[in-house]
């Protein structure tokens, strides 16, 4: 197998490996009560903490519509808060409630431990060498 076909095949499989590791460890962890797509926007909302929804939107790539109606189910789950800014009524802010920082620990505490076995072993060399080209991958990806 050539290089290239090895790295194709890496990215394609891996990609799917963890959002189905993903979806087990949330379906196991928060009883089935949030999905992939919504557990990643309680993500950029912890990340950025009271933020407007606009700002989330653009992180996520994705439209203000479609957040909107996450924003619903997770508002109803009793996940997020959503309040108009004082300063400018069109404005949206959305911040997490103490269900949905739990959800948002999880969350963060799988990938610690994701990262942490991937990583246990490497040497250190090799940990900086699969950073640096990641990385790179990284930064070809964010071209699209």
């Amino acid at each position: 197998m050539s290089v290239h076909e090895q790295v194709n095949t890496f990215l394609v499989e891996i990609f799917g490996r963890i959002n189905r590791i993903e979806q087990r460890a949330l379906a196991a962890g928060l009883n089935d009560e949030v999905t992939i797509a919504e557990i990643h926007i309680l993500e950029k909302i912890g990340d950025m903490e009271c933020v407007r929804m606009s700002d989330i939107a653009r992180a996520l790539d994705i439209t203000l519509a479609t957040l909107t109606i996450a924003c619903e189910r997770l508002e109803k789950k009793e996940m997020i808060e959503r309040v108009r800014a004082k300063h400018d009524r069109r404005v949206v802010l959305v911040s997490l409630t103490p269900k949905g920082w739990a959800a948002y620990h999880y969350h963060q505490q799988f990938h610690n431990n994701l990262i942490d076995s991937a990583l246990s072993g490497l040497t250190d060399d090799e940990q900086r060498v699969l950073g640096s080209a990641l990385q790179k991958i990284e930064d070809f990806l964010g071209t699209f």
